[in-house]
């Protein structure tokens, strides 16, 4: 199990390990912008899900917007580019560890919306 304040970062910030993987291709490529449809051609993704992990990524200040309609790797805080660094050293050495935590954060999430329509006999 990842250090508690990994762990936390992993659920607070990544909803799929699509996200994760998203946010360290552009962490890789730095130095320069991506649009949208780069980076579906390049991560082989899906429009939908480049879309969905590109504002959540902007939202918990890990990506910014470029002036010319792209987007690049741009921490908002020195404890955000740390927290990202630990994360990529940890999934190169454990992805395992890395994706159950994100997978069982997304899981719970769907476990709650799924009980908010069970039949309650009151």
């Amino acid at each position: 199990m990842p250090s508690p304040d990994i762990a936390a970062f992993l659920r607070a910030q990544f909803k799929s390990v699509w996200a994760l993987e998203l946010l360290l291709f552009l962490k890789d490529h730095a130095d320069e912008a991506w649009t949208e449809e780069q980076l579906v051609a390049a991560l082989k993704a899906s429009e939908t899900i480049v879309t969905t992990s590109l504002a959540t990524l902007v939202a918990g200040g890990l990506v910014a917007d470029d002036a010319n309609g792209g987007v690049r790797y741009a921490p908002a805080s020195d404890d955000l580019s740390r927290l990202v660094d630990v994360t990529q050293a940890l999934y190169a050495k454990k992805p395992d560890k890395v994706r159950r935590v994100i997978v069982s954060s997304a899981a719970t999430g769907l476990s709650a919306f799924a009980d908010s329509f069970r039949l309650r006999n009151d």
